[in-house]
């Protein structure tokens, strides 16, 4: 499947006059409004649009905005696009393109897999440059259309994972870890030598566990202990002990093509809420509970 299939010239805009990002929107509101029955339009559609954006921002640094509605008794997915004749700010990034999709409630995984493709082209700066200065519609699709660009249908792993991720190597010190946890709001980190393989594991509790003694995780009442003290065996330590010292060998893992649904299901399984990405024993990424919620459920 390709990215021309899920357009029509009817949907696409070049060359608007338009002062903002309000004026982008209902621009193409207007549009799709006017060349696709829709179970909500206008200034309802409108209103929606402006209030998710509000939500959560659609504007990414490559310069492209893309706006997003999942509709009740709809039962498709459209895409309409605007092309910039100069760019605008949309809050502090500058746009040069937006894209409004709309689905039903489905469709998350085609939706992604759009988004995907769109921001790779995004970079694509050649292509873009083209794309911004087509002399109409119909010079603008022709263009996406002979780029080729193609949809994947299923949704993997490697398709929501983050790949700018902090690392912490087995010869730091524990001041250290809890300097890159704290700055970072880290609950958990990959494990990953000088030679970028990854190693393993290491996270909070890993590292609150140096300050409680053994003998009191079998004691099933601690009210006892008032005072931190056991705690400070951690700070006592934190200059001597390393991370190779804590951390958890063999972790379980994912794998780029790992399916969503199979993700979800170890992280339920193992109680993580976050798992490393793994291919050829290097990492690729990081993949937590909470991408999996905002990009695929609430998406």
């Amino acid at each position: 499947m390709y990215l021309d299939s899920f357009l029509d010239a009817r949907d696409i805009c070049v060359n608007p006059d338009i002062q903002n990002k309000e004026q982008a929107y209902s621009m193409l509101v207007d549009l799709i409004c006017r060349n696709h029955k829709l179970p909500i339009c206008g200034e309802d559609l409108l209103q929606r649009l402006l209030q998710r954006d509000a939500e959560a921002p659609t504007a990414y640094p490559s310069g492209i905005a893309i706006p997003h509605i999942r509709m009740d008794d709809f039962d498709d997915i459209l895409v309409a696009i605007m092309f910039l004749p100069q760019p605008l700010m949309f809050g502090e990034t500058k746009v040069s393109w937006v894209v409004l999709i709309i689905t039903d409630k489905t469709s998350s995984k085609i939706y992604l897999n759009l988004v995907a493709a769109l921001m790779a082209l995004s970079k694509d700066t050649a292509s873009v440059q083209a794309l911004t200065t087509a002399e109409d519609a119909h010079a603008a699709f022709s263009i996406i259309k002979k780029l080729g660009i193609s949809i994947k249908i299923d949704l993997y792993v490697a398709d929501i994972m983050c790949i700018n991720t902090v690392t912490i190597p087995p010869e730091a010190t524990l001041r250290e870890l809890i300097r890159v946890m704290g700055m970072h709001s880290l609950a958990g980190l990959p494990v990953v030598d000088e030679a970028g393989m990854f190693v393993g594991e290491v996270n909070i509790l890993s590292l609150l566990k140096v300050g409680i003694p053994e003998y009191l995780t079998r004691m099933d009442n601690l009210d006892f202990l008032v005072s931190f003290e056991p705690l400070e065996r951690l700070l006592e330590q934190q200059d001597e002990l390393q991370v190779k010292d804590i951390m958890t060998l063999q972790p379980i893992i994912l794998k780029p093509e790992t399916s969503i649904m199979e993700a979800v299901s170890e992280m339920i399984k193992h109680d993580k809420r976050s798992m490393s990405v793994v291919k050829d024993n290097r990492l690729m990424g990081v993949v937590t509970a909470k991408d999996i919620f905002h990009k695929v459920i609430q998406a």
